[in-house]
């Protein structure tokens, strides 16, 4: 809002936010207050705030004054408990958020309803939907062979490129999660893709990638390049795209045998170039010009003389250039009439002639490529639930309308460039975030701790601090704790570093009588991660050193009589051990997916104590798992878990593993202190039924869907989102002889676990497990339980 009502640009004046509210209002698909308040799953996501909560905020302003906002901020920050969203906005306008939200509804679709009757009115374009489900279809391009190709992230389906054929459900083709845009070169069976690669752990930037229609060989064009929005020349030996360079993109060609780059067009400045594509002789190449001052205009450039020329010059926004594959039509999207359509140059014309009228959509058309034939062109097309591919028949007529002027005037840059210096993180790294803590630390006693928890980074992402104080007044205890990264390195720096006072319930015997036991913890630890990544694939090395101290604290004297067993008290210890693990992933999940649906994750971790490392314990352990992901059928998945540890200790030492029921929890306040806990017990057996130095726990999961909610109470900090359903079957053993891979040797249990996801407190994740769990075997029992918790 506040963007939009400044800059005559932003958001708010998008047609593509314009043209998604237009579809919604149109479809009765616009969300609820709740949904506003919240974040949906569905589309556009946690984008709504910014969609629709922009657009609202626009018209409050234009109907109850500019300074409804700003009375409306004031107002809730007076407020001791933040949860007043009604009262707050009622000071500022004298009506609830409620009222507000169903009047700007009524008005929106009126204006929707008017601007469809205008369009009909002027002609609109017939058009064919290619594709229904919505969220996210763009970038089609068709092969030398006459397939649909697009980049699909559908509800139903995980996020890639899809050939798309009639009748048929779309077809997976390349897995290329991340990437911005493709295309397929029309010589030869390669086609080019952007990706986003990691440095440093932190920081992220797009390399060039071909892959092979044919074999599925991929090869990396690009290293550490900054390059994005490839396109094939039409003899396939070369590859334009807009590179990153000094915060401006420049247009560069690869050459994809040698890989040599060369800069085509630097725009100075800030300015930007973006969707490149060659003109069908390879001698120029046609781009989006965005500039400081005049937005987006599409020009092209002789390669070799390196000489511009405009081919638009206005205020409206022009995107996604193509040409016809005869060559005679250059093809784009522009919001020159308020709503994004398609227009057509014909290419050699004199000066390129006027723009010719492609298609009147009432929503908006994006994304322009013409079919083998010439005869009708495929783009993409705004919708209530998203985008989707729609075809019309491609035939320019009419002269393109003149761009419409902004209704707030653009502020001039200026040609003064922006002062520098050499950057340093001190003046940056402040607390950017501290709250108030306020938790059980014991479900029973109800022992509280208070505290507050500080956060702070520096403006860059290089360094990263977490602090907090706790204290427990029933024991006069004060823990406090500091974590640290830094992601300036290849691997990244973790630093931590904890201290606090703790009672263990029965830690010591007074004669024969348990009684509690305070001891102080002190805890160091450093850790170097390093990450690999590529094409939803991705690896993770890491390595860690922690020590810990325990002492003991202030405790009663023992009391006993010559008759009683001597006292068996805690002594001082230390403990130093170091590990090292190694973890990949390749796991897919759609948009809308219950669980991860394919793929594996597999994971080993060794740890090492030993005198040398300052403990007084010798032991070596092994822990692995692995897990897999089986896509059944709409949104049903199977997953399939596999837990495993080894341990040896020195002398008298063991050590040992239990297996057993989840937790007895109390889950709203769980929820509020944001506790989670995992997937590795054995359900429907006591707590410790099997113990050893060594363990395997299988667990198998079929998962489906019961019911999407997406609901809350209007402005209620509470949304329900979705309850799911998962039954199970756990199988464990643990010893101190060797493991038997045999069915008996396991105690094995099966039962129903039914899922709630939530939002509390407008923020808050709350995911609570009901899970009833029968035994097989002996010392089996009926569990009943419910803890907050994801699935594994």
């Amino acid at each position: 809002w506040a963007e939009g009502l400044t800059s005559g640009r932003g958001r708010i004046r998008s047609a593509i936010f314009r043209g998604t509210l237009r579809a919604q209002a149109l479809a009765g698909a616009l969300p609820t207050i709740d949904q506003m308040v919240h974040a949906p799953l569905t589309f556009p996501g946690a984008n709504v705030w910014y969609m629709h909560g922009g657009h609202f905020f626009d018209w409050v302003g234009r109907t109850r004054g500019q300074q409804t906002a700003a009375q409306t901020h004031d107002a809730m920050s007076d407020e001791l408990i933040p949860f007043s969203l009604n009262r707050s906005i009622f000071e500022a306008s004298g009506q609830i958020v409620v009222d507000l939200f169903r009047a700007w509804k009524a008005d929106l679709t009126a204006l929707a309803q008017a601007e469809r009757q205008a369009v009909i009115a002027a002609g609109e374009t017939p058009t064919i939907a290619l594709t229904t489900t919505g969220q996210t279809h763009e970038n089609p391009r068709f092969t030398p062979e006459g397939d649909l190709l697009a980049f699909i992230s559908a509800p139903e389906v995980v996020s890639s490129i899809y050939t798309l054929r009639p009748d048929r459900k779309p077809e997976r083709t390349i897995d290329v999660d991340g990437m911005s845009r493709f295309d397929v070169c029309r010589a030869g069976d390669l086609m080019l893709y952007d990706l986003p690669q990691t440095h440093t752990g932190a920081y992220g930037f797009f390399d060039l990638f071909a892959v092979d229609r044919r074999s599925g060989e991929r090869h990396r064009l690009t290293r550490g390049q900054r390059m994005r929005e490839p396109t094939c020349s039409p003899d396939g030996a070369r590859a334009a795209a807009a590179q990153i360079r000094a915060g401006r993109t420049v247009l560069v060609e690869v050459n994809l045998g040698t890989g040599a780059v060369e800069v085509i067009h630097d725009p100075g400045d800030l300015n930007q170039v973006a969707y490149p594509v060659y003109t069908p002789d390879g001698q120029g190449i046609v781009f989006e010009r965005v500039s400081q001052r005049h937005g987006r205009d599409l020009a092209i450039v002789d390669i070799k003389t390196k000489q511009i020329q405009e081919i638009t010059d206005d205020v409206a926004l022009e995107l996604h250039p193509r040409f016809s594959p005869d060559g005679q039509w250059l093809v784009y999207a522009s919001d020159r009439d308020g709503v994004f359509n398609l227009y057509a140059h014909a290419w050699r014309s004199p000066g390129w002639g006027p723009a010719q009228r492609v298609t009147r959509v009432v929503t908006g058309a994006l994304d322009p490529v013409v079919t083998p034939d010439g005869r009708h062109v495929v783009f993409r097309m705004l919708t209530a639930h998203g985008t989707d591919l729609h075809r019309a028949a491609f035939a320019p007529g009419e002269v393109a309308p003149p761009s419409l002027e902004p209704d707030v005037n653009r502020a001039d840059p200026g040609e003064a460039p922006l002062p520098s210096e050499a950057y340093s993180a001190l003046e940056t790294l402040w607390p950017v975030a501290w709250s108030p803590s306020f938790t059980f630390s014991n479900i029973e006693s109800a022992v509280t701790q208070l505290g507050i928890d500080i956060e702070t980074a520096d403006a860059a992402g290089l360094h990263f601090l977490v602090g907090g104080v706790q204290t427990i007044p029933e024991e006069d205890a004060v823990s406090v704790s500091g974590n640290y990264t830094y992601t300036g390195f290849r691997a990244g720096l973790n630093l931590s570093a904890s201290h606090n006072t703790r009672s263990r319930a029965n830690g010591a015997l007074h004669g024969s009588l348990p009684q509690p036991w305070r001891e102080r913890v002190s805890n160091f630890g450093v850790g170097l991660s390093l990450p690999f990544e590529r094409a939803g694939r991705g690896a993770t090395a890491a390595l860690r050193y922690s020590y810990t101290m325990f002492r003991p604290a202030e405790n009663l004297d023992p009391v006993h009589t010559p008759f009683d067993t001597a006292p068996d008290l805690p002594i001082g210890e230390q403990r130093g051990s170091i590990s090292a693990s190694l973890r990949y992933s390749d796991v897919d999940t759609a948009p809308f997916a219950i669980s991860s649906e394919s793929g594996r994750t597999m994971g080993a971790t060794i740890r090492v104590r030993h005198p040398q490392l300052g403990g007084d314990l010798q032991t070596a352990e092994l822990f692995l798992d692995y897990t897999e992901y089986v896509d059944l059928w709409w949104r049903h998945a199977l997953a399939v878990k596999m837990v495993t540890a080894f341990g040896r200790a020195d002398g008298e030492s063991r050590l040992f593993y239990a297996l057993g029921a989840p937790p007895e929890r109390n889950v709203v306040l769980d929820s509020l202190d944001e506790i989670f806990f995992g997937s590795t017990f054995l359900r429907g057996y006591p707590a410790g039924v099997v113990r050893g130095d060594r363990y395997a726990l299988l667990t198998a999961e079929y998962r489906m869907p019961l019911l999407d909610i997406f609901r809350g109470p209007d402005t209620v900090p509470l949304f329900l989102q979705r309850m799911k359903l998962s039954l199970f079957t756990d199988w464990g053993q643990a010893d101190t002889a060797p493991l038997e891979p045999t069915p008996d040797a396991f105690k094995k249990s099966v039962g129903a676990e039914l899922v709630t996801d939530a939002i509390l407190a407008w923020r808050l994740t709350m995911v609570v497990r009901l899970g009833y769990a029968w035994g097989l075997n002996a010392g089996s029992e009926d569990q009943l339980y419910f803890f907050v918790g994801q699935w594994f």
